[in-house]
């Protein structure tokens, strides 16, 4: 099976374009189907380099917006997580240890902490699955965050923190601009998806072609002919 990595896929397209020079050469190849063509897959392979162009940048639009993101949850010096450990430390103290509400926050710290994505780098096998893993987290820990914010609301007056940064005005306001940073990842997935799946679909078409090409040579000069030799090797 062909690596989704971005170095195979440069590798393929490599190999392609290695191909169709090779047997451009061969003045007497004759392709018995339009697919096994020089011309066909000369098109396929300027069509793919195009997406590409698509492709990086989207990426590198998404990569920006993930990384404001990630400043948001975790980098700044004002972030979400940055803020849970006070939260609770003023909880413990005005509720104390044994709470219902110190259980429930601490709960909820856990998670939002055991769901932090370390990287949003996309090099698994599946590009739009490891994508839609880190938007699950991302989503998952504003709920949670949501959550606390409720908690703390709920306890009305008695909750009046001296730190500026974790007062329910503060945390509301930190929640809005957490959700805007994923609706704006959110935004450039709409876009970045469908090039991921429009771009793997062609070059399952070239490995196709390709494969196609490889065996009519094959079938033409023979299995141990020089012109078969030069080719089979060239796995798109």
């Amino acid at each position: 099976m062909s690596s989704n990595s971005q170095s195979s896929f440069a590798s393929r397209l490599g190999k392609a374009k290695t191909l169709v020079t090779t047997v451009s050469s061969y003045t007497d190849y004759t392709a018995p189907v339009a697919t096994a063509s020089v011309a066909t897959i000369t098109q396929t392979i300027t069509d793919i380099e195009a997406v590409q162009q698509q492709y990086n940048t989207a990426k590198s639009d998404y990569t920006l917006k993930t990384n404001q993101r990630k400043q948001i949850f975790t980098e700044n010096e004002d972030a979400l997580e940055k803020r849970l450990s006070p939260i609770r430390t003023f909880i413990e103290a005005l509720k104390g240890k044994n709470s219902t509400e110190l259980v429930q926050i601490t709960s909820l710290v856990n998670k939002i902490r055991g769901n932090t994505t370390k990287s949003t780098t996309v090099s698994t096998e599946s590009e739009t699955d490891t994508i839609s893993q880190i938007e699950r987290t991302y989503a998952s820990r504003l709920s949670n965050f949501k959550n606390i914010i409720d908690i703390l609301t709920s306890l009305g007056a008695s909750y009046a923190p001296p730190n500026e940064q974790i007062t329910l005005t503060a945390l509301t306001e930190y929640a809005t601009t957490a959700e805007a940073s994923i609706t704006a990842v959110d935004v450039c997935l709409s876009v970045f998806k469908p090039i991921i799946n429009q771009r793997k679909t062609m070059f399952d078409t070239l490995r196709e072609q390709t494969q196609s090409m490889k065996n009519f040579i094959k079938a033409q000069y023979g299995l141990s002919s020089n012109e078969y030799n030069q080719v089979k090797k060239l796995s798109i």
